[in-house]
């Protein structure tokens, strides 16, 4: 079992170098990681890189395990809630081009001018259709846990059972439990059964964090294994489900982005059964 690598946790580097999806590639073949997921906000031509990118990926050895959209359902224009679900919609023939069924989607967050049920009712409509067009095609949609609407696990197994399609699963954030003040053990034991995808991220407690929990406790990105998060047992418990899904490190530290990669990924080696 590996550990794939988001294109989030090299962010920074992405921004300050200006890489593309192939840089980003480059620098995985480079660094012998061949388990990738990408994310629609990094295109800058999908048109022209797309082609580029899965032959890159071909010829590389590396497979793109998932495909992550930023979208956000929370508006009251019907305009924008309908560009939202093109996010999602629009991420599934280019998901199926790089040779993954499972896309990673948001909620969005609670906006002002909305109650936390009127916002909800806008997730919901949204992505119980982009789970039946998910499902048209032999997609799996996985909502990460973020923010103030589907931050905590009762929140995301809410959506999930609302939505109720088979096409929609839990991205399980490690981390992000933390920055809703749940313990990522506790969310476990309620989402367990509907987690499809895995984002392993770790956060330790920091005065000068720049990640604040809603009850004000301030927290930063760390190297896995180096945090509050207990992902040994996490680990554990998915693979004693019979979790079938991928482990993708989604690291946000503030330190040299490829060492806190590399140090992240020996200490997920040391939780895999021999």
């Amino acid at each position: 079992m590996k550990l794939a690598l988001s294109m989030w946790s090299m962010h920074r580097t992405v921004r300050k170098e200006g890489w593309t999806a192939l840089d980003f590639l480059e620098h995985c073949r480079r660094e012998g990681i061949d388990r990738v997921e990408l994310l629609n906000v990094f295109w800058r031509d999908i048109g022209a890189e797309l082609p580029q990118v899965v032959e890159f990926a071909r010829t590389s050895g590396i497979r793109v395990v998932s495909y992550a959209v930023a979208n956000d359902f929370v508006h009251g224009d019907p305009a924008e809630r309908e560009a939202a679900l093109r996010q999602i919609t629009d991420a599934i023939p280019v998901a199926l081009t790089l040779g993954t069924r499972t896309i990673r989607v948001f909620s969005g967050n609670l906006a002002e001018g909305f109650t936390f049920d009127s916002a909800l009712g806008f997730i919901i409509e949204g992505l119980r259709e982009a789970s039946a067009a998910a499902a048209a095609q032999g997609m799996t949609l996985c909502l990460e846990n973020h923010g103030k609407l589907a931050g905590t696990g009762e929140q995301v197994r809410h959506i999930l059972e609302r939505v109720g399609s088979p096409a929609l699963k839990s991205t399980f954030d490690t981390g992000n439990f933390l920055l809703v003040d749940e313990d990522p053990l506790r969310a476990l034991d309620v989402l367990l059964p509907q987690v499809g995808h895995v984002h392993v991220k770790d956060f330790a407690e920091d005065p000068e964090g720049r990640y604040v929990s809603l009850a004000g406790a301030k927290f930063e990105g760390v190297e896995a294994g180096k945090g509050l998060v207990r992902l040994d047992t996490i680990v554990e418990r998915l693979i004693a489900s019979g979790y079938g899904g991928e482990f993708v490190l989604e690291y946000e530290g503030t330190g040299d982005e490829a060492e806190g990669i590399r140090a992240s990924n020996a200490y997920f080696q040391t939780l895999i059964p021999n």
